[in-house]
């Protein structure tokens, strides 16, 4: 069986929503991928609207658990800001 994220490169596909605002949070101690290859490629490269966070002292996972209240807080903001029709 094919996996489906094989075409998948967002730092190289991040241009083709330029239109829409995009807002990279980012685990300071992301330890599945080095942020400087991944996350911050996408941000720099992205030619639109854009806002860069990093939750420092977190690591991948402490997103969805340790620091959710604050990820959401700011999903929350950035779709009423940009987003929200």
């Amino acid at each position: 069986m094919r996996s489906k994220f094989v075409p998948y490169d967002p730092v190289e596909d991040v241009n083709k929503a330029p239109q829409c605002a995009m807002q990279f949070v980012i685990a300071e101690k992301e330890e599945f991928f080095d942020n400087k290859d991944h996350a911050l490629k996408a941000f720099e490269r992205f030619a639109g609207t854009k806002k860069l966070v990093v939750i420092p002292n977190i690591t991948h996972y402490g997103i969805y658990f340790k620091a959710h209240q604050q990820a959401q807080k700011l999903a929350i903001e950035w779709f009423d800001k940009y987003l929200k029709p």
